[in-house]
C-alpha cells in the first residue's frame, strides 16, 4: 500500500513566513527621539565698591591736653610769665580731611570683563575734596569687582569721616519678563552691626581678629557713628535694558542701570532709568553694639515679571561728633571698630 510523504517547505518559503509573522508583530510600534534645553542661573551677591569723604568743619576746636576742658591757645612770649599752656587745637581750615583714606583688595567677578583686564589687585582711595565721595571704582566698573578685604584709616583731627560700602546683587540670567513669568522679590533685611576694637599694643586674645581686640575701645562712642542704607534696582521690563540679556543679546555683561547720584547733602538718590524700586532707610541710626534693622521686608516686585537684573545696596557710616556742641579731638590711642552689614533678598512663597 502506498503511503503519502510530507516534504518540509523550501527554505525560502520558511524565511518568508517568519518575516511575515515579524511584520505583523511590529505593525503598531512607534518611537520618538526628542531633545530640549535647560537654562540654569541663580543670583549672587558681593561687596563691589567703597568710598570715603569728609564733612569740612571749618571749625577750630581746642582742648587742654588730656582733659575735656576747652581752652584758648597762647604763644610763649615775655608777656607770659609761665609758659606751660598745653592747648591742643584742630585745624582751622578743614584740611584735615586729607588724613582719611580707604584701601581694599579685589578680584575680577566677571572673567574677561572689558572693564578691567587684570584678575585681581589692590587700591587705595582718598577724598580730594570735602564735599564728594572718592570711590574705589566708578559705578560702571564696580560691577566687575568683588572686594575681598576692606578697611578705612582715619587720621583727621576731628571725627568727621563719612564712608560707605556697596553690596551688589546680580539676578538670575533667566528671561522672566519676556516669558511672562511673575515673581515676588523682597529685600528681607538690610542690617548693620558694629563692635568696638582696640589695638594700642594689646596682646591679641581669643576674641581678636587681624590684631584687633574685639569688644574693647571707645571708637563708636567717641565718633558717635551713625548708619543708614539705600537700595536701587535695575529691573527687567523697565528702562533701556528690558531683558536679562543686554541689547546685543549677550548675557553675563555689566550693562545695568542700578546707580546712585548724590544730592546736595551727599545723600544717595535714585538715578536708575530702569528702576522700579528705590528704598532709603529712616533717619541715620546710631551704632550702639546691637543689630539695627535699617530696611526690612521691602517689596521689589509683586506678582510681576520685572525681576531685578542688578541691585545695589549702599551702607553709609557717618562720624557725627564733629557737629556736636563740644566736638572731641580724635583720640591718639589707636582704636576702631569691626563693621558688619547683612543683606538678604529672597523670592518668597506667597499666596496665589
Amino acid at each position: 500500500m502506498l503511503k503519502s510523504v510530507r516534504f518540509p517547505l523550501p527554505i525560502t518559503q520558511a524565511i518568508g513566513a517568519i518575516a511575515l509573522m515579524l511584520s505583523v508583530v511590529d505593525a503598531n510600534a512607534i518611537s520618538l527621539r526628542y531633545k530640549f534645553k535647560v537654562d540654569s542661573s541663580g543670583p549672587r551677591m558681593y561687596a563691589c565698591n567703597a568710598g570715603i569723604m569728609a564733612q569740612i568743619t571749618n571749625n577750630r576746636v581746642c582742648y587742654t591736653a588730656g582733659t575735656t576742658n576747652t581752652c584758648t591757645p597762647t604763644s610763649c612770649s615775655d608777656a607770659d610769665k609761665v609758659c606751660h599752656s598745653s592747648c591742643v587745637c584742630s585745624s582751622s581750615n578743614g584740611g584735615d580731611y586729607l588724613m582719611n583714606y580707604g584701601k581694599l583688595k579685589w578680584v575680577t567677578q566677571f572673567p574677561g570683563s572689558p572693564a578691567d583686564s587684570s584678575r585681581s589687585g589692590s587700591r587705595t582711595f582718598r577724598g580730594t575734596s570735602g564735599t564728594q565721595y572718592e570711590q574705589a571704582f566708578t559705578d560702571a566698573d564696580a560691577w566687575s569687582k568683588r572686594i575681598t578685604d576692606l578697611s578705612f584709616h582715619l587720621g583727621s583731627e576731628l571725627y568727621s569721616a563719612k564712608y560707605f560700602v556697596d553690596i551688589c546683587y546680580n539676578g538670575p540670567q533667566i528671561e522672566y519678563f519676556e516669558d511672562n513669568v511673575a515673581t515676588n522679590f523682597v529685600l528681607n533685611f538690610a542690617q548693620a552691626y558694629a563692635i568696638d576694637a582696640l589695638y594700642n599694643g594689646k596682646t591679641p586674645g581669643e576674641n581678636s581678629r587681624d590684631g584687633m581686640v574685639i569688644g574693647q575701645g571707645n571708637y563708636l562712642t567717641n565718633a558717635n557713628v551713625k548708619v543708614e542704607a539705600f537700595m536701587t534696582c535695575d529691573l527687567q521690563g523697565a528702562g533701556t535694558y528690558v531683558y536679562a540679556r543686554n541689547n546685543q543679546d549677550k548675557y553675563n555683561t555689566l550693562d545695568n542701570e542700578a546707580s546712585f547720584v548724590f544730592g546736595s547733602n551727599q545723600t544717595p538718590v535714585n538715578a536708575s532709568e530702569g528702576a522700579g524700586s528705590f528704598f532709603a532707610s529712616s533717619a541715620p541710626t546710631t551704632l550702639t553694639g546691637t543689630t539695627i534693622d535699617l530696611m526690612k521686608e521691602r517689596t521689589i516686585t509683586s506678582n510681576s515679571g520685572k525681576t531685578p537684573r542688578h541691585c545695589k545696596i549702599r551702607y553709609v557710616f557717618t562720624e557725627t561728633n564733629w557737629n556736636s556742641a563740644l566736638p572731641k579731638l580724635r583720640a591718639w590711642e589707636k582704636e576702631g571698630a569691626e563693621m558688619c552689614t547683612y543683606t538678604e533678598i529672597t523670592e518668597p512663597l506667597v499666596n496665589q
